[in-house]
């Protein structure tokens, strides 16, 4: 059974009341940052205003916000040259959608499950102590802008790296059993006044 999301809104009256997405639209809203930045919508806010809520550059707004209205799910507004003033508003008072948490249909995971499993309780056990005081660990969170070039150079030598130290059929068989795990992508667009 696929449980229902529904979002309500306050829009000008002659507007549809219910909007109920049940076609391949779905998958749009199966995005999380589209679902959140259809939760912050009130009656109209600007690609600037919902930028600054929900802390994701303005020009990354503004693709995903061209994207619903391409489906008819929000209107965008242009009003002017510069994009970060255009409004954006809900096509409908309220918008039904099945929950994609709910959803059976195939995802593709960008992580599969069982990796973030491994990961996730490594961790935990090691936060508890199971591995001992002599037990490397590091989980770095990191975020720069990069050139593609320097993005190029970081990965080629993470990647001369990982070879050296985790060489397939190779190591030290009395050794710890390290795992690691490294996504390089880019999390945001340049903002749009760069």
């Amino acid at each position: 059974m696929v449980g229902w999301i529904e979002l309500t809104f306050t829009v000008e009256t002659g507007r549809e009341s219910l909007l109920v997405i049940d076609d391949e639209r779905v998958n749009l809203l199966a995005d999380p940052l589209r679902r959140r930045i259809l939760e912050t919508l009130g009656e109209t806010k600007t690609v600037a205003e919902i930028s600054s809520t929900l802390g994701v550059t303005d020009s990354r707004i503004l693709r995903h916000l061209e994207r619903l209205a391409e489906s008819d799910i929000v209107h965008l507004q242009q009003s002017g040259g510069d994009p970060r003033a255009w409004r954006c508003l809900p096509a409908a008072a309220r918008i039904r959608f099945p929950d994609p948490r709910d959803n059976n249909a195939e995802t593709t995971e960008a992580v599969s499950s069982e990796v973030a499993f491994q990961f996730n309780q490594a961790f935990r056990e090691s936060a508890d102590g199971i591995f001992g005081p002599g037990f490397q660990s590091s989980v770095n969170h990191n975020r720069a802008r990069l050139s593609e070039r320097q993005a190029a150079e970081f990965n080629r030598r993470l990647l001369e790296l990982i070879e050296e130290y985790f060489p397939p059929g190779k190591g030290d068989p009395s050794g710890i059993k390290y795992g690691f795990f490294g996504v390089l992508t880019p999390i945001d667009l340049a903002p749009l006044d760069s």
